[in-house]
């Protein structure tokens, strides 16, 4: 019963590189005081970072799952590699990325301003992922899902931003959406092995050489769950009869 996860807020709501980005919104002592409620309970915490001190509070209270980590200097870099065992980092482009390239359309604010700021985000996220990939720092696709810009299902976009703006090659991108998001969840999902959960995509082509295909649903030619079929692949009988019992 309860939550899973605990959310943390220690870095201000701003987008960054702003001045409240820059902003650290929590003390030690809270983020410490969250965690170790967190641990007693066996729940894991989650928080949205932007600014390295953020960040390094962060790391040092044992917070598993950094969202952003837009500004993480050298410092907090050095910090997220000595313990990329356990912590992970999502930056949550996607946001960003379709204010930018679809807020038009639904009515945001697309201004010089906005659109300066929109674009020094990513660039800076950019700089600061490709980084962290080199450190061998799991980053994640997900993050800021559920506005008009950036809906839900989009899962398929961050990984074509990790290829061309984070430097990954696809198989690496695929690798952050599958095995290390089984690895931060702790749970037999991710790979394809003996004793995890059949969950699988039959993708008609390949995303290896070009990732961007996933973002064709049309492509998908099957999708099975924990082992059920939640689309039959054309023409197989023996699935269509497994879906039906």
């Amino acid at each position: 019963a309860g939550v899973d996860t605990f959310k943390i807020v220690p870095s201000a709501q701003g987008t960054g590189p702003d001045p409240l980005a820059e902003d650290t919104a929590m003390s030690e002592d809270e983020v410490a005081a969250v965690c170790a409620v967190a641990r007693q309970r066996g729940r894991m915490v989650a928080a949205h970072a932007r600014s390295a001190e953020a960040v390094k509070i962060c790391v040092r209270n044992g917070v598993q799952i950094i969202y952003h980590a837009t500004l993480a200097d050298d410092e907090a870099k050095d910090m997220l590699e000595a313990e990329r065992h356990r912590v992970f980092v999502a930056p949550a482009m996607g946001l960003p990325y379709g204010r930018l390239t679809e807020g038009a359309k639904y009515g945001v604010t697309t201004d010089d301003f906005t659109r300066a700021r929109a674009e020094r985000e990513i660039e800076t996220v950019s700089r600061t992922m490709a980084d962290l990939r080199k450190r061998g720092i799991r980053v994640l696709p997900g993050g800021d899902y559920g506005f008009k810009w950036n809906p839900h299902g989009r899962n398929a976009r961050d990984l074509a931003m990790f290829v061309e703006l984070f430097g990954f090659s696809t198989l690496e991108a695929i690798q952050a959406a599958t095995q290390a998001g089984g690895e931060l969840m702790n749970e037999p999902v991710g790979l394809v092995t003996a004793g995890s959960l059949a969950d699988l995509l039959l993708v008609d082509g390949d995303p290896t050489s070009d990732i961007s295909i996933l973002q064709e649903p049309g492509r998908f030619r099957a999708i099975m769950k924990d082992g059920t079929f939640h689309k039959v692949p054309e023409g197989n009988r023996r699935a269509d009869l497994a879906a039906a019992e």
